[in-house]
């Protein structure tokens, strides 16, 4: 496994913002922008099923889920949501371990 963090290549910054883009009939989109000097770093479209936000619950998932034109049975969207709920605490701590153990805070 890999973790990057995000640099400006304006200005070596490493403080983000993400900005979701979100548009009727198109996948979410994800803009990244530096918090120093307010440029574009990057920009990355969800996949299919990508947008989970932390805390807020099974509804959230399931309006990304729409806007997506995602449709499935509630049994499946109960099991997906519980799964990417259980995943992405665990996977988040990953990535901070992984970073702790290569020496990288995550404000550096």
């Amino acid at each position: 496994m890999e973790v990057h963090r995000q640099t400006c290549q304006a200005c070596g910054c490493r403080q983000m913002r993400n900005l979701l883009y979100r548009e009727t009939g198109q996948k979410d989109k994800v803009f990244v922008q530096c918090t120093s000097c307010d440029a574009l770093v990057a920009r990355y479209v969800l996949a299919q099923r990508g947008y989970y936000h932390h805390g807020r619950g099974f509804e959230s998932y399931l309006r990304s889920l729409n806007r997506g034109g995602h449709f499935e049975s509630a049994k499946e969207l109960k099991n997906d949501f519980e799964e990417v709920s259980e995943n992405s605490q665990e996977e988040f701590q990953r990535v901070m371990d992984l970073l702790e153990k290569e020496g990288k805070r995550p404000d550096s």
